[in-house]
């Protein structure tokens, strides 16, 4: 994802990888109107960009997770009633963004590369003509670079070991493989996706309303079931609060937040268990402080020939 303020230089900084990865598809997209459209796009490319996004929809949020992991995707064949079309791939997908996106999808921001575009001052800023010579210049060399790296890692790959891997974990080993040819430490690029991920998950909990009253709650513990816990965590906040949209107004829609926030709560100290009342079959949580305060460290070993 692609972040920064007006005039940073996001959509160029997009076309640029676009011509490097993908140069035979435009290079920006604005939103797909439906999840067909953008299996449509990722069929059709090795890279999607989508340009100046002001929101991400549930149902784009939902279709980049799985074409970032892999999944399939279906739908009726045209002119037919019960032949089915399968389109199953990974793809890797570019947001550009001023807002932040997908705070409130814990689970797409897990999948996400953050990178943030700093102003562009005066005294280096091109117009369009000046900056593409330029960089048709050096584009030879930068492809060469990219492609040196991709060589590094295909041989360092098989070496590469990861202790406790964490989310992605084949894009952690590659990243890893490929650090020698980007002039990185052992372990340097397993530091930055930790701090990435560090970032993604303070981006989503404070984007959460229900964050502070849920540390707040930790603190000194409770147990009881989800509808009792709304009824807590009302009390906790004020009426303006209660009365957002952006807070849960019955226990499923509750139990479903705690849920997609549950790994970024641990992370940040505090455990979500979810059990079962046998006496009454009644579902309960318990909101507690976590073992281990912390995210999970990763690091590379690479035994390097």
């Amino acid at each position: 994802m692609a972040k920064g303020e007006q005039g940073a230089g996001k959509s160029t900084g997009c076309r640029v990888i676009s011509s490097l990865i993908d140069p035979r598809t435009s290079a920006l997209r604005g939103v797909p109107r439906e999840v067909r459209d953008l299996t449509a796009a990722a069929q059709n490319s090795w890279l999607v960009c989508f340009d100046n996004l002001s929101r991400l929809p549930e149902e784009l949020a939902d279709a980049a997770c799985r074409l970032a992991t892999g999944g399939g995707f279906g739908g009726w064949e045209l002119y037919s009633d019960h032949d089915e079309a399968i389109f199953d791939a990974t793809r890797p997908l570019v947001f550009n963004a001023i807002p932040d996106l997908g705070t409130a999808r814990p689970d797409f921001l897990d999948r996400t590369l953050i990178v943030e575009f700093l102003s562009v001052t005066p005294e280096v800023r091109r117009d369009e003509a000046q900056f593409w010579s330029e960089f048709s210049e050096r584009r030879p060399g930068i492809l060469g670079a990219l492609l040196d790296a991709a060589v590094a890692g295909l041989r360092n790959l098989p070496q590469v070991k990861l202790e406790r891997p964490p989310r992605l974990a084949d894009f952690a080993r590659w990243v890893s493989a490929c650090e020698e040819a980007l002039n990185m430490k052992p372990g340097e690029a397993m530091a930055a996706c930790r701090a990435n991920s560090a970032e993604a998950r303070d981006l989503a909990l404070e984007a959460s309303p229900l964050y502070v009253p849920l540390a707040a709650l930790a603190r000194e513990g409770f147990t009881g079931t989800v509808a009792e816990l709304r009824v807590r965590l009302d009390s906790m906040v004020s009426e303006a609060m209660r009365r957002s949209v952006r807070w849960p107004k019955a226990p499923n829609v509750l139990g479903n937040a705690l849920r997609r926030m549950a790994t970024n709560l641990r992370a940040a100290g505090i455990e979500l268990q979810f059990s079962r009342n046998n006496e009454y079959g009644r579902r309960m949580v318990s909101v507690l402080p976590a073992a281990q305060v912390g995210e999970t460290p990763s690091v590379a070993v690479s035994d390097r020939q």
